[in-house]
């Protein structure tokens, strides 16, 4: 049977070359002008095939597929049941492709197991053991401008052909070999094929005189050409801003592109663009562009920054698909105007759906650690809140049974000596927190070092005689800089307090305080454990810690060293480590930059000085009864007056009636809390002298600041420091 009827001479409806020889086995190329004219012919060469007990497999585009089986099932009544059978098989050129394309080339292997297990199937299912096919693959590659990709794929053509018995055809427009260049790589693809076909154009010849004839009617035609070729010139400029039109839509041809009217309606689209949101040429164009725009807005403001002459880039978007969904994109677009007429806009449309998804994603998870690192704070400060308030109760009560009983008993020294390192170690907690997320500030002013350097080491005392250590300081005087003199002394106490954790009893810690002229330097060396020189990079890294034994002779947190590089940074200073290995002790060394020797530092340097002790009557406002209990007993054991209340309300009874010197204002208060008792105490008459202290377990700067804000002179944590206090009670001052 026949799909198509042979003829002499060119015929659109019956292809007459075709059908000459191509039923052989063997692998033949047919050129074609007219897309009609080769969905005919491999409509014929494969029905006459299958209708003679031969396989046919047909791999081509899916607009071809469609009308070559449209044309078969007219002619082949059963082309169902032998597709059911395997002897007729039908694929989409460009899924196959994309089986064996390994980047911009076929894979001999992959070719092999996907194409090469079609034709062996389709053989086996033949009666004859043959299979005539179509493969139109080479000439998506050729029109993809893959002239490499398609004469390799010829290759394996070859190959399979070899294997079975197969009558292969391949079809090749001539428009795709119109340029110059052309004939060369036309030859190329002629070679790799043992039989060639012209296209419809061109007539059969019976005689020798008619080919000779042919022959030098194409002569004739060549020699026009090249005249014709010498008037390209005067063809290039009438097609100039035709061309110019072209390129402005295909530069960017990767991305989605349509062309809208003045009416707002769409007048084209690129087939990226039709891929992109699911629709059909027939579909989309004609279509109103403002329908495609999930928000009526967003169209509006688009199309009103167009007409008014603007050139849009960037412009975000959400298109709708056609299957309801939406995609993300940025538009591109511009009007071409002729003499002041809105003509049509161009739009390069780039889908950024996943680019956005991910960018929502990176700030879903950017939300989430600092939701976390919030939820931290908020525990911590409750933490440090519900700790501080026991701890300042036993400290202050240690602190005056110390004050009240001259040589203490060492069971009273030993719960001192703990309690005030549990405090510490709360701070550091608390500290590193608030440092790591760059929310704690200095209260800088000029100091003395050498004065900072024996506070911490007095300080620290109680931690080196408790391991029998040697402390030994060596102090330049007068050397001076500018620091928040709490934060330093903290520094200085983490490193002494490190040297004496990490020596052995009886060993010796040597501080020293000296300047280079330029720089102030503290060095802390000890005899102790040493470092490893594999840990030497780390030592000031958070929670980092030297592998310890399990008795956890030589142990901490890993918070204070991490505390003292951050501080010292924060005093635009540095600190370094040296050690010469296990056993052999360390050495920290950190420089502060040293400030001019000049009188303008001596009112500052002044107020290190001690200050005499005063008297001063002060009103206690706190709701713990062991802390507000200490807390008098601690004040009256330096001679203050002390009275006590438990909320707001009878605090502010007790200042209108009454004359205090200070107040020490709890913040967690019940009924009014501790900022508000500030804000009405202000708003008293005769308060304006009166110290304002309010002491507190929140210590984050949040805090503080909000304490000042609302009227306090001073922000204490609890524990309370009791030097810091009897300096500020002594003095009587803001």
């Amino acid at each position: 049977m026949s799909v198509a009827t042979s003829a002499r001479g060119h015929n659109a409806s019956s292809p007459p070359v075709i059908a000459a020889g191509f039923g052989a086995r063997g692998h033949r190329v047919q050129f074609y002008e007219d897309e009609s004219f080769l969905v005919k012919a491999v409509a014929r060469l494969i029905g006459d095939g299958l209708g003679g007990g031969d396989a046919g497999v047909i791999i081509a585009t899916a607009p071809h597929l469609r009308e070559i089986e449209n044309l078969l099932i007219a002619g082949v009544p059963d082309l169902d049941a032998l597709r059911k059978g395997g002897q007729y098989v039908a694929l989409d050129a460009v899924d196959v492709l994309s089986e064996f394309m390994a980047g911009e080339m076929p894979d001999q292997t992959r070719f092999k197991s996907s194409v090469g297990e079609v034709i062996r199937r389709a053989a086996l299912a033949s009666p004859r053991g043959y299979v005539r096919a179509y493969g139109e693959m080479v000439s998506v590659l050729w029109s993809e401008g893959k002239r490499d990709a398609t004469l390799a794929l010829e290759d394996l053509w070859n190959d399979i052909l070899r294997a079975h018995q197969v009558s292969l055809c391949c079809g090749y427009s001539l428009n795709d070999f119109s340029a110059d260049t052309d004939g060369e790589v036309l030859l190329k693809v002629c070679a790799k094929h043992a039989l060639m076909a012209p296209a419809e154009s061109y007539t059969e010849l019976a005689t020798e005189q008619e080919r000779l004839n042919s022959i030098i009617h194409l002569q004739q035609q060549a020699k026009a050409l090249e005249v014709e070729s010498a008037g390209r010139k005067q063809a290039e400029r009438a097609l100039n801003l035709r061309e110019r039109e072209l390129t402005d839509f295909l530069e960017n041809a990767a991305e989605g592109l349509h062309r809208v009217g003045a009416d707002g309606r769409i007048v084209w689209a690129n087939a990226v663009q039709l891929r992109m949101l699911g629709y059909s040429a027939e579909e989309y164009v004609g279509s109103p562009l403002a329908t495609l725009f999930e928000r009526p807005e967003v169209f509006e403001e688009f199309w009103r920054r167009l007409t008014q002459g603007e050139v849009v880039y960037d412009f975000p978007a959400a298109l709708r698909c056609k299957d309801g969904a939406v995609k993300q994109v940025l538009i591109h677009s511009s009007i071409l105007w002729e003499e002041g007429k809105f003509i049509y806009t161009r739009c390069f449309i780039r889908d950024v759906s996943d680019r956005v998804r991910l960018e929502g994603e990176l700030e879903r998870r950017h939300a989430e650690p600092a939701q976390a690192d919030r939820q931290r704070n908020e525990f911590l400060a409750m933490l440090g809140h519900e700790l501080r308030n026991p701890l300042s109760a036993v400290l202050n009560a240690l602190t005056t049974a110390r004050r009240n009983e001259a040589g203490a008993e060492p069971s009273v020294e030993i719960a001192w000596r703990q309690a005030g390192q549990l405090a510490r170690l709360v701070d550091d907690l608390l500290d590193i927190g608030r440092i790591t997320q760059g929310r704690i500030s200095l209260r800088k002013k000029p100091v003395l070092l050498g004065r900072i350097v024996e506070q911490a080491a007095d300080d620290a005392r109680f931690l080196v005689q408790a391991r029998r250590h040697d402390l030994m300081l060596s102090i330049e005087p007068d050397i001076r800089v500018e620091a928040d003199p709490a934060r330093l002394c903290q520094v200085v106490f983490n490193l002494i307090d490190n040297a004496a954790k990490y020596t052995a009893p009886g060993g010796r810690i040597d501080v020293t305080v000296r300047s280079t002229g330029q720089e102030a330097i503290v060095c802390v060396r000890d005899t102790g454990v040493g470092i490893a020189g594999d840990m030497l990079p780390h030592v000031f890294d958070l929670f980092a810690q030297a592998e310890s034994t399990l008795d956890r002779s030589y142990s901490g947190l890993g918070l204070g060293l991490t505390l003292v590089k951050r501080l010292v940074e924060m005093h635009d200073g540095r600190v370094a480590v040296r050690s010469d290995g296990i056993g052999r002790g360390a050495e920290f060394e950190l420089s502060l930059p040293m400030l001019p020797s000049s009188n303008s530092n001596a009112q500052a340097l002044a107020e290190l000085a001690p200050q005499a002790s005063q008297a001063a009557r002060v009103l206690i406002v706190e709701d713990n009864p062991d802390v507000c209990e200490t807390l008098v007993m601690l004040l009256e054991s330096f001679g203050h007056s002390a009275e006590a209340v438990e909320d707001g309300l009878s605090a502010i009874k007790s200042v209108d009636a009454g004359v205090y010197d200070a107040m020490l204002v709890d913040i967690g208060l019940p009924g009014l809390d501790g900022y508000e008792v500030a804000r009405r105490i202000r708003a008293l008459p005769h308060t304006e002298s009166m110290i304002l202290i309010a002491l507190t377990g929140y210590g984050r700067d949040e805090d503080r600041r909000r304490a000042l804000s609302a009227g306090f002179n001073h922000h204490l944590t609890k524990p309370v420091d009791v030097d810091r206090l009897q300096s500020i009670l002594a003095r009587k001052q803001k």
